[in-house]
């Protein structure tokens, strides 16, 4: 019988060592621990993160299994891994994967360290399940990704599912099998719709904590003898119909065979971009572009009469990208082209603790009414273009890009620089350098709890 895509991807994911993995895929799995870890310091004190901190403490138990990270109490390893996500995720800061436009490590890294904390397994085998939870998320996203985009599904948590599935699973040690219905049961728990980004509602951070949930419910019922629905992929009224469209299906079941012949050669995790700033991905090229032009240029908010900025069409209309404000939460700040460019010229280094405490500055507000965003059928996805012009019409421009896109993979020593910068206000510098130290010999560790234990105040 002919092997579907799921069973093989489940083939490889339930068969895959450490072993197997090429040292760039073992670094990029490392520096994508510390950059959720990262993430989270930043995120932790956010509103939304309070509001599952208080839900997460009505599960704590003496049963307890996983360190809630920055808190440093112990829950059930589902909640944990709740939790983790939710400091992770909610400045946006978190890490962009190529393939999907989506956001793995808040998802992936803090249910591997979950599972394997909980159920004490060994610490080489987290970097193998980090690799297939990125693995999993971007294979089966990315020839589906721009169809279910454009009927307004969220790439981060429809796809995410089968990442925490997959991550989960093969801690939980799932065979062939078991991996394949856990996959398939994962399809079942995609979801998450666009539209708060389009009115600046915070409940887009909240989607990918029921992402954990049902991954981590995939793998646990899989594990117990599930037999899930073989076609739950590819048939009439399974995940590629209802995301994407039935007159799309034969096309994306081609794409995913096809990709089925470089597994164990390229891994997706690799695709992974570790963001400068606290922001959409497709306002990053942006970001730097606006601080180039103004630091070159030695341009003052006074000066500035228009700005134009040119990106391609999806660009423009993704959710809360193209939007002027008024910036009543941060939640449309954060996505906001407008907004980030108008914060570039007043503060002139876009720090997380520079700007979004000044979501009604009237300057900022001012300036991102100045903003004018256009479509470009030529641009590429990431491609980016701005031009000030200032009050005595003088033009000055900057570009970048797809091409250039590579350069915001930050590498290790940028993300650990990262990391100081976005913890220095809660840990030492010594816990800090603990931190990277257990995360860069993570395979050598006798226990994982080695590393959580390290990530609480103080």
């Amino acid at each position: 019988m002919q092997k579907t895509f799921i069973s093989i991807l489940a083939d490889f994911f339930a068969n895959l060592k450490i072993e197997d993995l090429k040292e760039d895929v073992i670094e990029r799995a490392k520096v994508c621990i510390l950059d959720t870890i990262a993430v989270a310091y930043a995120g932790h004190e956010t509103e939304p993160a309070a509001i599952i901190s208080d839900v997460v403490k009505r599960f704590e138990t003496p049963n307890d299994q996983a360190t809630v990270w920055v808190r440093g109490v112990k829950t059930n390893y589902i909640f944990a891994a709740v939790n983790n996500c939710m400091f992770a995720h909610s400045m946006i800061h978190d890490d962009q994967n190529l393939s999907t436009k989506g956001h793995a490590g808040n998802l992936i890294v803090p249910t591997a360290l979950a599972v394997a904390e909980a159920r004490q397994r060994p610490c080489s085998e987290i970097l193998p399940a980090i690799a297939i939870g990125y693995e999993a998320m971007g294979r089966i996203g990315a020839p589906a990704i721009d169809y279910s985009i454009e009927r307004g599904f969220r790439s981060t948590s429809n796809y995410g599912p089968f990442g925490v599935a997959a991550a989960a699973g093969k801690i939980m040690a799932l065979d062939a099998e078991k991996m394949s219905n856990a996959l398939l049961c994962a399809a079942s728990y995609c979801m998450g719709l666009l539209e708060p980004f389009n009115v600046g509602s915070m409940e887009w951070r909240f989607q990918n904590s029921l992402v954990i949930m049902g991954g981590c419910m995939a793998a646990l019922t899989a594990e117990k003898g599930l037999r899930a629905a073989k076609t739950a992929l590819e048939g009439d009224a399974g995940f590629i119909s209802a995301f994407c469209g039935r007159d799309v299906r034969d096309k994306i079941i081609e794409a995913w065979m096809q990709q089925s012949e470089s597994l164990g050669k390229e891994y997706d995790i690799t695709k992974t971009l570790f963001k400068p700033y606290a922001t959409c991905g497709y306002n990053q090229m942006g970001c730097s572009i606006a601080l180039n032009v103004i630091e070159n240029n030695s341009i003052t908010p006074e000066m500035v009469k228009e700005i134009i900025i040119r990106v391609s069409p999806d660009n423009k209309a993704y959710p809360g990208v193209d939007y002027h404000g008024p910036f009543d939460t941060t939640d449309a700040a954060l996505m906001s082209k407008q907004f980030m460019v108008g914060a570039a010229v007043i503060t002139r280094d876009l720090q997380v603790d520079t700007y979004l405490d000044r979501l009604h500055d009237p300057e900022i507000q001012r300036i991102a009414k100045l903003v004018r965003i256009e479509a470009d059928e030529k641009m590429s996805s990431m491609d980016t273009e701005i031009t000030f012009i200032t009050k005595d019409n003088q033009a000055f421009k900057g570009d970048l890009g797809s091409a250039n896109f590579a350069s915001f993979m930050l590498n290790r020593d940028t993300v650990i620089q990262k990391f100081r910068s976005l913890a220095r206000r809660y840990i030492s510098s010594a816990k800090m350098d603990q931190i990277s130290d257990a995360v860069f010999h993570l395979e050598k560790l006798k226990s994982v709890s080695e590393l959580t234990t390290l990530l609480t105040k103080g």
